[in-house]
């Protein structure tokens, strides 16, 4: 058992060196994301500090310099945080950090005063403790833990909410919301899940193994997702982002469709549909890949929350299912002509405006409750019935 101890410790002291490197690499980073960077490179700092003070009690390192143990643990209450800070700023161009997230910060002010009585104590009385908590961790250390784990949790639990409010909002934003998501953090999140009740599974048969384990895939988790954050490409581009803000709240405000309920009268709603649906018909602006909201809203020479307004309560729809309705509708005229018979799937889906096979499918699945093959191959066998 002492050889797994020392082969977990060393991955996650590996881990822990890596990330401060990739902290330092992305707090220095120049990068239009810069704000949104540094709150990720304060993730990794907080989580590597907090991983070599476990490792450091663990091997027992920490009895050579008493007066270092215990320093990691108010931080271990604010692993999230930044992670939440950088999911905020990622998701929102004009967000800033304001007077009430300070309140995050609560459980790492709470713990450190706990704490104060051990920081103050001699050499040989934190060693003593230290010696007499590898027998059986007092109480107070035990509170003080689940104080941390509940705070993480809750805000890992923010991150998410705020994760759900972000993919609605792309919906009212994108026609193509690939690259828009912010999928790695779901994986994320969904990893933290099962290391959480596995390390709760082994924790009833042995607290130090669940926790050394715990530490080390956390670790390895934590680093391919910091790559990954890294790789997140802009999320708003070519959106204003004064727009943003007015857009979302019609994404996760719950309003009832109807005109009253979109602030434009019967007579100028049904005018402005009749004027997007003779741009989707007449310009066929759904062939263009990369439309937004921004660029339809230019056309219409509206502002972008006036149409959200229009799709969303009174034809109800977001912007994304509504263009996608007319490149569906596009690849079906398409696979059904016999001149088209040489083309793949995937070459028609990219002429109907789609430009990723994954979204093609998901897509086309969603609005027909079929695959896209599935409807080639019933139309093939309704022409040769003919």
């Amino acid at each position: 058992m002492t050889v797994l101890y020392n082969i977990m410790n060393i991955i996650t002291f590996a881990g822990v060196v890596q990330g401060l490197f990739f902290g330092l690499v992305l707090f220095n980073l120049k990068t239009r994301y810069r704000k949104a960077t540094r709150f990720l490179a304060l993730f990794l700092f907080t989580f590597s500090l907090t991983m070599a003070g476990g490792i450091a009690y663990n091997t027992g390192w920490i009895l050579h310099v008493p007066h270092l143990s215990m320093l990691h643990v108010p931080f271990g209450a604010v692993i999230g945080v930044p992670l939440l800070l950088y999911i905020k700023t990622i998701t929102n161009p004009a967000y800033k950090p304001v007077i009430t997230d300070r309140l995050l910060f609560l459980p790492f002010g709470i713990i450190l005063i706990w704490l104060l009585p051990y920081y103050f104590l001699p050499a040989a009385g934190k060693k003593a403790l230290l010696l007499d908590s590898y027998q059986g961790q007092p109480v107070a250390w035990k509170a003080i833990f689940a104080i941390s784990a509940l705070a993480n949790v809750a805000v890992l639990v923010m991150s998410y909410l705020v994760i759900l409010r972000h993919e609605r909002i792309i919906q009212e934003v994108y026609s193509d919301t690939k690259n828009k998501t912010l999928l790695w953090t779901r994986q994320f999140f969904y990893s933290a899940a099962v290391i959480l009740g596995l390390c709760v599974l082994m924790s009833l048969v042995n607290i130090t193994l669940a926790d050394a384990t715990s530490n080390m895939l956390f670790t390895l988790v934590i680093y391919v997702f910091g790559y990954r954050a890294l790789r997140q490409p802009e999320i708003f581009s070519g959106i204003n982002p004064e727009a943003i803000p007015q857009t979302a709240e019609l994404a996760i405000v719950p309003q009832k469709d109807g005109y009253e309920k979109s602030g434009l009268s019967e007579s100028k709603a049904a005018e402005l549909r009749l004027q997007i649906e003779h741009l989707m018909n007449g310009e066929q602006l759904y062939l263009n890949p990369e439309l937004n909201i921004q660029q339809l809203a230019d056309k219409l020479r509206l502002p972008p929350y006036q149409v959200s307004q229009l799709l969303n309560r009174v034809i109800g729809v977001s912007f994304a299912d509504f263009v996608n309705k007319y490149r569906t509708e596009h690849f079906k005229q398409l696979a059904t002509n016999p001149a088209n018979d040489h083309l793949s799937i995937l070459a028609l889906a990219y002429d109907s405006g789609f430009n990723s096979k994954a979204a093609f499918n998901a897509i086309f699945k969603k609005l027909n409750r079929q695959t896209p093959s599935e409807f080639r191959q019933n139309a093939l066998q309704n022409t040769s019935a003919q």
